[in-house]
């Protein structure tokens, strides 16, 4: 029971893979159609090509002008057969050198005509294999950036939390590497379509010349498909270690160029190199193994194949001394011809295999986050625009995993007023915040919007009503204008001056090179860190936000930058809704409530003077940073 319950998982698994690449195909199948007609058409003139050289071995090899016109009486075999064929190829000769003025004379004019046709046969085969080429650029291509684009919509799409469980380098592994895995397997799924064609019809030419010699061919060729298989199966299990390690590679990367100042200040680069090198080696190996079973699969193949043909040939010669058999030896040289070009694309059939195989680690590794749940990121339910009255927090609890992080927590946060969440790293502060917009999906209790629950509410509609500024200054590596205008179009240069103003931030912009256009480098780079914040503020402020989501947006800065940052802080949440979280107590003294929360709770409530007389857990909050 549980081997075929195995079979069927894999079957499943397989049949997902081709519908995934179907739905893909189905976009271009006119230039696919296009490419698969060619490939038939050129298939043709390979055969009829090959065909061409049994007159003229037959031409060249006859001595006299006795052994040519014999032929010239009518063809005595009827049916269709080899012996017919053989005749009447012989009979075309006698009549084209009889009408000559001698026998040599009409050979060479003779030998001309057939090598004209053997070039012109073999330029319309390579031909029409190119123009199938040709038309299948765009299928490959255009696969490949629909791919792309739907891995990265669906990253776009895919909750924060999935991010926490996986690695970025893993991601950009995936996004650029197993893509380009599937490209190489469309490569092999075109040979798929084109080969076996070649190969049926090298086997009806092969049967047609010699039924016996055609039975020993298909006993022996199999080997070769064992010795290939058995390969090809250890080459998937490595191919998919490798492409593993290969995004542990990437992610030790991506963490390095992430924090190179902090490598650098401590002087860490050699205990991240043996780090490097210790992941690198592990991938060097598996590469290794993955390229050398790959490459094992085109000798062995090569080698069975030439082994089967010289077996062929020895008892193809045995039966040309026959003479009761009757097969001629020009017949004989075009059957090894016929069974070389069935060994080209049964070798490439084995080389798409092995290709597939690795095309298929990679496609499982991009369906794992087609397929991944996008929970509360899906598109849908009540869409709003404002909020009029409260948003409220009724018996709120989340787990991270099995973790319970925030254990049952009440909460209003009246329209108007500032919240400030204060406590302790690790209390759950941040991680409510970020309950708000959605980020996260509660485990148990609600979380309502005037009444209206947030699990009924368009997430996008949701998060346009709120304007988030982290303790991290997020921006990228573009210009003043474009880093403002997240997601907003269609903003004026006042509108741009009026965000600025807001955010203390216009006089140090109008002073950059370009102003608004200037680039600011990678994370920001090029700004102080309050200059950055203020920046960020400005794109809270432009996206004119009913709520507001601060998250220590003020903890990482100077005393300086912190009081610009402040200012522009209390400018903005001036008439706003806002949800501070806040280490720094002086920056939230003024708030509306304070929240204080502590192991996922909140212990206590009030205004900063209720809670100071309170003399409880936030009296000593403030002792500790000497906070009256």
């Amino acid at each position: 029971m549980d081997i075929w319950s195995e079979i069927e998982k894999q079957y499943i698994c397989k049949m997902g893979r081709l519908r995934l690449l179907l739905k893909y195909l189905a976009d271009y199948k006119g230039y696919f159609t296009l490419n698969v007609v060619f490939n038939l058409v050129g298939v043709a003139f390979t055969l009829v090509g090959i065909s061409s050289m049994m007159p003229l071995i037959e031409l060249l090899f006859k001595a006299d002008n006795d052994s040519i016109l014999q032929f010239l009486q009518p063809n005595p075999h009827s049916d269709f057969s080899r012996k017919y064929l053989e005749y009447e190829v012989n009979h075309w000769f006698a009549n084209s050198i009889s009408e000559a003025s001698s026998f040599t004379e009409g050979k060479k004019r003779t030998l001309f005509v057939v090598c004209l046709f053997i070039a012109t046969s073999f330029f319309f085969k390579n031909l029409f294999l190119y123009l199938a080429t040709f038309f299948l650029a765009p299928v490959r291509n255009g696969i490949i950036a629909s791919l792309r684009n739907d891995v990265y919509k669906k990253m776009l799409n895919l909750p924060v939390s999935y991010y926490s469980d996986e690695k970025k380098g893993d991601l950009m592994s995936k996004m650029s590497n197993d893509v380009m895995q599937v490209e190489s397997g469309m490569i092999a799924f075109q040979r798929f379509l084109r080969e076996p064609v070649q190969v049926i019809v090298f086997l009806v030419g092969l049967f047609f010349i010699s039924w016996k010699l055609t039975l020993v061919v298909l006993l022996l060729l199999p080997l070769s498909a064992l010795f290939v298989s058995i390969i090809g199966k250890g080459l998937k299990r490595t191919s998919k270690k490798a492409q593993g390690q290969l995004g542990q590679v990437l992610s030790v990367v991506e963490e390095t160029l992430g924090a190179i100042k902090l490598i650098k200040g401590f002087a860490a680069e050699l205990t991240f190199l043996k780090s490097f090198k210790k992941y690198n080696k592990r991938f060097y190996d598996l590469r290794n193994r993955q390229i050398r079973k790959s490459s094992a699969s085109s000798p062995i193949s090569e080698t069975v194949g030439i082994a089967v043909f010289a077996v062929v040939m020895w008892i193809g010669g045995n039966i040309v001394f026959d003479e009761n058999d009757g097969l001629r030896g020009a017949t004989l040289i075009t059957f090894l011809m016929y069974m070389w070009g069935l060994l080209s694309p049964v070798k490439a059939i084995i080389g798409a295999i092995n290709n597939l195989q690795v095309s298929m680690v990679s496609m499982d590794r991009l369906d794992d986050i087609l397929k991944a749940d996008e929970k509360n990121e899906r598109a849908g339910g009540l869409k709003i625009n404002s909020f009029n009255k409260e948003i409220k927090l009724n018996n709120v609890r989340f787990k991270y995993e099995d973790q319970e992080v925030i254990k049952g927590v009440d909460l209003i946060i009246p329209k108007g007023k500032t919240i400030a969440l204060v406590g302790h790293s690790g209390s759950g502060k941040s991680t409510l915040a970020d309950l708000v917009p959605r980020f996260y999906s509660v485990s148990e209790g609600s979380i309502s919007i005037d009444d209206q629950n947030l699990n009924e509410v368009d997430v996008q509609s949701l998060r346009k009503l709120t304007g988030i500024v982290t303790q991290d200054s997020i921006l990228f590596n573009d210009s003043v204008r474009n880093n403002l205008s997240l997601g907003v179009e269609g903003v004026t240069d006042d509108q741009f001056i009026q965000a600025l103003t807001i955010a203390n931030a216009k006089e140090f912009v109008m002073k950059l090179e370009s102003g608004l256009d200037t680039i600011i480098g990678e994370g920001g780079g090029k700004l102080s860190g309050g200059q950055r914040q203020r920046l960020c503020i400005a794109r809270a402020v432009l996206q004119n936000p009913p709520l507001l989501i601060l998250d220590e947006a003020t903890s990482a800065l100077d005393t300086q930058s912190e009081k610009l940052v402040q200012e522009a802080l209390e400018k903005v949440m001036d008439g706003r809704t806002a949800l501070v979280i806040a280490h720094r107590l002086s920056t939230i003294k003024n708030a509306d409530t304070i929240v204080v929360m502590d192991d996922g709770k909140i212990i206590e409530q009030g205004s900063h003077n209720e809670l100071y007389a309170e003399k409880g857990h936030y009296y000593n909050l403030c002792a500790m940073q000497e906070l009256s």
